[in-house]
């Protein structure tokens, strides 16, 4: 009997991480050997458990699912990394695949569009949700179209986006640029407006996707 592919899951959240286990109860083909409830662990517990695929939560405490997978990337290049998300907006897609993830699954998937997923992840596929990933690809072609209504960020405002993906807090932007709290709060929001974007958390996962910033 073929042995059963081997999978770290990892989400802040314990019913959804429970929730996940019992979906894949009985299967023959996938096994779930660890769990981990931030990105950091999940680094941790794939270096020791190396597993065949890891699933990552978008949004995690201490590292998130961006960050886990690029380090996962530079140090077990043929981990297989599936993003597993409640966002459905095509910036976290590109920014999930140029982090090295080959899979994008939504929360709200079925038992099956997992299971098929995962099979296709295994075989050296990739899984990308088709909604979002038709989003993106319309997105790309105005994008190379010259069609991207994205404004040009100041050089201040791209320290600024810098910052954001790093995590940092109004206050802890002002003090690392060595101005007010308010000031940097200003700025933070124009950079979510020229970005498009409807929160800190989207206005840095565009910037990466744009190229703006590196990931952090």
């Amino acid at each position: 009997m073929t042995q059963a592919l081997r999978l770290v899951l990892a989400d802040d959240h314990e019913v959804t991480r429970t929730g996940f286990v019992a979906l894949l109860a009985g299967h023959p083909q996938f096994e779930v050997v660890g769990q981990a409830c931030d990105g950091q662990e999940a680094v941790e517990l794939c270096e020791r458990l190396l597993p065949d695929i890891v699933i990552l939560d978008y949004r995690m405490p201490v590292l998130n699912g961006l960050g886990a997978a690029r380090l996962l990337q530079q140090r077990l290049p043929a981990l297989k990394v599936v993003i597993f998300t409640m966002d459905d907006s095509p910036d976290y897609l590109e920014a999930a695949m140029n982090a090295g993830a080959v899979g994008y699954l939504l929360k709200d998937a079925s038992r099956d569009e997992v299971i098929n997923a995962l099979q296709r992840v295994a075989a050296g596929e990739e899984a990308l949700n088709s909604a979002v990933s038709a989003r993106l690809l319309r997105r790309m072609t105005e994008r190379n179209a010259g069609g991207t209504p994205t404004e040009n960020l100041t050089a201040r405002e791209r320290q600024v986006l810098a910052l954001v993906a790093n995590g940092m807090s109004n206050r802890e932007i002002g003090e690392q640029l060595g101005i007010t709290t308010g000031t940097a709060k200003a700025h933070v929001e124009r950079v979510i407006g020229k970005l498009g974007a409807a929160d800190r958390t989207q206005a840095a996962v565009r910037g990466i996707a744009l190229g703006l910033v590196t990931q952090p």
